[in-house]
């Protein structure tokens, strides 16, 4: 977290920490029946648990590393991480660490699974004459929930 942001300065304790998957708004209009209101398709994960700060540079050039290995290794020319680069210097005195034990993981969602199979298939068709990936997502979301339940 940048050091300039003043959030690091008063999480303390117990955290809610919500990851956002593919979201998308679901219009009326697709169901086709009177009497219908718009909603929200969504998927996340909602972990709780202890936030703790990161002090000193190890800890922080830790953090860093394996940060960088997650992201960078999948890269065909991965980016090569340097420690004693000035400009990592740089960005030690930038920022702030911090982990999460993690007690409990959540799982939430909300595909239209409450709704008749022929409702869920206009909704699918109606995300998929979106262009945006959000909605792509959503749709092939609920279509793999549909055939789970065959």
């Amino acid at each position: 977290m940048a050091r300039a942001n003043p959030q690091w300065r008063d999480v303390r304790g117990e955290v809610l920490v919500v990851f956002n998957g593919p979201h998308a708004y679901i219009s009326p209009a697709w169901y086709e029946e009177p009497g219908t209101v718009p909603t929200w398709n969504y998927v996340a994960v909602h972990a709780y648990g202890t936030f703790r700060l990161v002090e000193g540079r190890d800890g922080l050039l830790d953090i860093l590393r394996r940060t960088v290995t997650a992201y960078e290794s999948p890269r065909p020319e991965p980016w090569a991480f340097y420690e004693s680069e000035p400009h990592v210097e740089r960005m030690l005195q930038a920022i702030v660490g911090f982990r999460i034990e993690i007690a409990l993981l959540e799982g939430e969602w909300k595909l239209s699974q409450n709704h008749p199979e022929g409702r869920r298939r206009k909704v699918i068709r109606g995300l998929e004459g979106r262009a945006d990936d959000d909605s792509l997502e959503i749709a092939e979301l609920m279509k793999e929930g549909m055939a789970k339940k065959r």
